[in-house]
């Protein structure tokens, strides 16, 4: 019987049938112990040639079955331990006596002693029984050197001696061998200990390092986007503006086109985040694809009319024309590998292909510039790897954009490679699961008229942004003329204005000195019901889930994250004023 199946025989079998004060720890196995050395002892008598042995060995055998039931009957474990050891010490001092002395078979047993209460109790008991069960061998020893034994045997001092120092070293080493046993594991948990306080302490620190960071680049983000909210916003109004200009339209459009690169560009910071937490996450959309391939080549032809090489872009006919994906990151995959292309090529062509995998859509950038060297092919998609520091030196960047790609392409359940030869050139690639689909319903026009456009709405917009606040308040005025817009700092303010007057709708930001946005509409929610359910539109920078969550649960009508799409918002603002919500009522004159 192997040693897990009689393990498995006592938790199943055995440890269910013991008295209670046998069931746990390592009572079982005492138990199991004691039980096959009483009946050995029992036993005795029908083998054991000395004519003085049957008495002893039964006398010690019933007090084992007595020790064993004072146990079940509550008596404390360490007493009963030593109690029996002691049993155990005259049993075998006796049984030595009248067999022979040191030359007794039966001194033997007496090895055992020390090892018990060692295991049970603890060492400081095992070097106890160590210590008595060496003075009963010096005991034994004294008895046959004299020839006081009850049943001599033929013997000489050098018999003796090799017997006393024989049952001495094995003792000695049968405790030896478990106390270092002991020792090394205490070593061992010790240093197992301070291990794992180590490395917890290490994972605080990783975890505040973590939040820190992200806290950090949700911060980034949220600078970053406020501004290019209102960049992007009045650009979107000033293209309505010279829809005549074909000159003014066009700067207009590389304003735009730049301004959604730049925005690719942070949302590769936000995205590197949330790749390295596991919270990347795709949202799909039905679009045309020659158009974002198109878009996407476009952003660095201003760049490509100061080099000498051939930058062409080729769309096999075969490529459907609209698919359903998360087209962002899509635009930013194809943005991250040109600008890679282009920063590695002074001379010859860049091609972006696009071409039917059936299935699927595969696309590629091929250049001709440095390539990459052999040895750093391996690691090329790893975070923070460039090639060779010179050419990092040389050409700049932070080794995160291959790595932030690679994560896109597999976000998008997509495939990406690589050729390359050092000196002549690369060639990535990568293959989406692209099918076509069937066109979405039209969009109407920009310049649309909404249903509501003739109320005269009143709007609070709260926003510690001026430009912001004056973009909302433009895009207001622009579908609903005859609208009234009122402008608050922060949640202070805008409390203030609420409990004076009435709002047919509120645009909140979240991140604001003094009050922020989301005290603010739990206020708005909570303190001032008797000014009605006036729609809570959130409008923010910040793109954290957890800040996100929050803000909606304070009781938001609608989150619109910034930059925002003027047309989306004016779209959101009637669907809310159409759910039935009465207008306010006009200030009162003053």
């Amino acid at each position: 019987m192997t040693l897990a199946r009689l393990q498995q025989w006592l938790e199943q079998v055995l440890v269910p049938r013991l008295p209670q004060a046998f069931r746990h720890g390592k009572m079982p196995y005492l138990f199991l112990f004691e039980a096959i050395l009483t009946l050995v002892l029992l036993s005795f008598p029908l083998i054991n040639p000395y004519h003085q042995a049957p008495m002893t060995s039964l006398a010690f055998g019933v007090a084992m079955m007595l020790q064993m039931v004072l146990i079940s009957r509550g008596m404390p474990l360490s007493e009963a331990i030593h109690l029996i050891c002691l049993l155990g010490v005259v049993y075998l001092v006796h049984a030595a006596w009248t067999s022979g002395g040191l030359l007794s078979p039966r001194l033997s047993w007496m090895l055992i002693l020390p090892v018990i209460p060692f295991y049970i109790i603890g060492p400081r008991a095992g070097y106890v029984w160590l210590g008595v069960v060496f003075a009963a061998q010096v005991g034994v020893a004294v008895l046959t050197a004299q020839g006081w034994l009850l049943q001599a045997l033929p013997s000489d001092d050098a018999q003796s001696k090799y017997a006393f120092a024989t049952f001495s070293i094995v003792t000695l080493m049968l405790v030896l061998v478990p106390l270092v046993y002991d020792r090394q594991y205490r070593a061992a948990l010790r240093e197992s200990r301070l291990r794992q306080q180590e490395l917890e302490k290490k994972q605080a620190e990783l975890e505040q390092a973590r939040d820190m960071r992200e806290h950090f680049i949700a911060s980034v983000s949220h600078e970053l986007r406020t501004p290019m909210n209102a960049i992007l916003g009045f650009n979107s109004l000033l293209m309505k503006r010279v829809h005549n200009k074909p000159r003014a339209q066009e700067i207009l459009a590389h304003t735009s086109q730049s301004a959604d690169h730049l925005m690719t560009v942070i949302n590769d910071v936000l995205d590197f985040s949330q790749f390295l937490s596991g919270r990347l996450t795709a949202h799909a959309e039905t679009f045309v694809l020659r158009e974002t391939v198109r878009h996407a080549f476009d952003l660095f032809a201003p760049r490509v009319k100061s080099m000498e090489l051939t930058y062409r872009c080729e769309i096999e006919e075969g490529v459907p024309e609209w698919v359903n994906t998360d087209r962002h990151r899509l635009m930013q995959i194809l943005v991250n590998l040109l600008g890679n292309a282009l920063k590695f090529t002074h001379e010859g062509q860049v091609v972006l292909r696009v071409q039917w995998g059936k299935p699927g859509v595969l696309f590629s950038v091929e250049d001709t510039g440095i390539g990459i060297a052999l040895e750093d092919q391996p690691h090329i998609f790893t975070r923070f790897t460039q090639a060779q520091g010179e050419i990092q030196k040389r050409y700049g960047g932070n080794g995160l954009g291959l790595a932030i790609t690679q994560g896109l392409v597999e976000l998008l359940e997509g495939e990406i490679g690589f050729d390359s030869t050092p000196g002549q050139g690369s060639c990535f690639w990568f293959r989406l699961p692209l099918t076509a689909q069937t066109p979405p319903p039209a969009k109407l026009p920009a310049s649309k008229v909404w249903q509501t456009a003739g109320q005269a709405c009143r709007f609070l917009v709260v926003d510690d942004h001026h430009l912001n606040r004056l973009l909302v308040k433009q895009i207001l005025k622009n579908a609903w003329p005859e609208s009234t817009v009122v402008e608050a700092e922060n949640g202070a303010q805008a409390l203030d204005l609420w409990r004076a007057q009435r709002f047919d709708l509120v645009f909140m930001d979240m991140l604001m000195p003094v009050m922020d946005g989301v005290q603010t509409t739990q206020a708005i929610r909570q303190s001032f019901t008797s000014h009605g359910l006036a729609p809570v539109i959130g409008l923010t920078a910040n793109v954290n889930p957890q800040d996100l969550q929050r803000f909606k649960d304070a009781g938001l009508s609608a989150l619109i994250l910034k930059p925002f799409d003027p047309v989306k918002l004016c779209d959101e603002v009637e669907a809310l004023l159409l759910r039935g919500t009465p207008l306010a009522a006009p200030p009162p004159a003053t």
